[in-house]
């Protein structure tokens, strides 16, 4: 009887496994957009989105526009169902087919896009509702972009993860190994103080179940927050209404969180502020928030610098900016901040005017103020005080209107983790802890060939396969073994730069 081992499957890697995609396209407010492709003279550009919080979008390696979605529904402009579903659309500003009616609620940071490591071509959309909607709980759906005609495909929707009810925020940073990427999602509860984070990993397997973690300091006014990486994803932040602001350390191969730092508990901050929107400078040495209302009314808000290397950072709140509504219905309002690919960090502002009886969006031609139609701009968000340079209203948006929401994008750019235990892709790891090393894989960069050699091997007949990162087998090849040596080049010069699986 003949007897095939399979010794190991092994990876090799070419290069580093480079950014397929960036954050170089954003959408948002009434039909706003921004062209980030030349990072240092982004451009205002048009979309066709009526969403006043929700939004994401997603650019390939150069900078091209994948697709984008919001919560919100441009049909429906002046009714509350207007915000009961969300919608992706394409490259061509069209919106995708079946890519409407996705489960999504009313807010601000309940969606976001993440890569499918299987495909490249395939894009998952997360989306939340909270319990102010009638549809709590986690969401996917997976989009398929190489189909109908390039236009695009929802392929799943609406696959519910979980059903409680949780915050207005999403956040996502890439693994450690630069293929695979995690979700996190935090509990709410009306009733009873929570901390309970849910922790999804996003692999070529699909979507794993969470690891749930309890940290931090439990809340139950806590709907409304908001949760933040740093650039280099190894740094969560936490804001809710109840002006807590914390910050965790994040182990991006195991993703644990860790090392609460409480920066203000809702006791110890003296502004008494509800802190709305949070985002760190390029080299986390800034911390920014927006803030709205305060113990003298509710027509004020704020935009906020705390220096994160100061002994006290809550001591060291610096205003930058004060913004005043003459009414709850009239004025202008802080909205989000969002760090741009330049490292600049953008706000966006909402021009409160009740002009067609539901405020969430507006209706007439007359309701364009600079507030509205410009984002304002921090240009050096490393630097402390006056010197980060705050001007407000000095991006303009081309004739198109911003509201509170600006797109919920994670760091595409990322890398892997290098010299982590996990900066290089592993499968197999209990076949690899209990056998020998019996198969060696070299790539020799000048040649652009990988040398493939084997030992002790035991069989008669061998079966060589090299795959693709999607899966994909480039290569098979099957024979007959005279002894238990076994070698082989493969050529690679007409291969793209990444990471390949070897299997004997």
């Amino acid at each position: 009887m003949m007897r095939l081992s399979v010794f190991v499957i092994f990876f090799i890697i070419i290069s580093n496994v480079d950014a397929q995609f960036t954050d170089r396209y954003w959408a948002f407010g009434d039909s706003s957009a921004i062209d980030f492709k030349n990072a240092n003279n982004p451009i205002a550009t048009t979309s066709i989105l009526r969403a006043r919080g929700t939004c994401t979008s997603i650019c390939d390696s150069i900078g091209d526009l994948i697709l984008y979605a919001a919560s919100a529904n441009p049909v429906l402009l002046q009714t509350v169902n207007a915000f009961a579903q969300g919608y992706m659309i394409n490259r061509f500003n069209q919106i995708i087919s079946n890519g409407d009616s996705l489960k999504s609620g009313q807010l601000y940071q309940e969606m976001t896009i993440v890569p499918n490591p299987a495909n490249s071509n395939q894009f998952y959309v997360f989306s939340v509702g909270v319990t102010s909607t009638p549809i709590p709980g986690i969401y996917y759906s997976l989009v398929d972009m190489s189909l109908n005609n390039g236009q695009g495909y929802v392929i799943q929707k609406n696959i519910q993860l979980r059903t409680n009810a949780v915050c207005d925020a999403i956040a996502v940073t890439r693994h450690g190994n630069g293929r695979d990427w995690w979700v996190i999602f935090k509990n709410w509860s009306t009733t009873t103080p929570v901390n309970d984070y849910y922790v999804y990993l996003v692999s070529p397997s699909g979507v794993s179940p969470p690891i749930i973690q309890n940290i931090g300091e439990p809340f139950f006014n806590g709907g409304l927050s908001r949760l933040k990486f740093n650039l280099d994803g190894n740094h969560l932040y936490c804001i809710n209404f109840g002006s807590f602001i914390e910050r965790f350390t994040f182990d991006r191969c195991s993703g644990v969180l860790s090392n609460t730092l409480t920066i203000s508990n809702g006791v110890n901050n003296p502004t008494n502020r509800a802190f709305w929107s949070i985002e760190c400078s390029a080299d986390e040495s800034k911390l920014y928030a927006t803030a709205i209302y305060n113990g003298l009314g509710q027509n004020y808000s704020y935009l906020y610098q705390f220096d994160l290397n100061s002994p006290n950072i809550l001591a060291s709140i610096d205003t930058l900016a004060t913004f005043v509504r003459q009414s709850s219905s009239l004025g202008v309002e802080a909205g989000f901040i969002k760090l741009g690919p330049d490292h600049k960090i953008y706000l966006s502002t909402n021009y409160q005017i009740n002009d067609c009886g539901y405020f969430y969006l507006y209706c007439d031609t007359s309701s364009y103020f600079t507030e509205n139609m410009n984002l304002s701009v921090i240009n050096y968000p490393d630097s402390l005080g006056t010197a980060c340079d705050f001007q407000p209203y000095s991006f303009y948006l081309g004739g198109h209107r911003t509201y509170h929401g600006l797109p919920n994008n994670a760091n595409y750019e990322l890398g892997r983790l290098v010299g982590s235990v996990c900066d290089t892709l592993s499968v197999g790891v209990n076949e690899l802890l209990n056998n020998p090393q019996n198969m060696y894989v070299y790539y020799d960069t000048q040649w652009q060939t990988s040398f493939i050699n084997a030992k002790g091997l035991k069989g008669k007949k061998y079966s060589l396969t090299v795959y693709d990162i999607t899966g994909k087998a480039i290569l098979n090849l099957n024979g007959n073994l005279t002894n238990e040596y076994f070698t082989y080049n493969l050529p690679m010069e007409y291969l793209a730069n990444g990471v390949y699986i070897v299997s004997l």
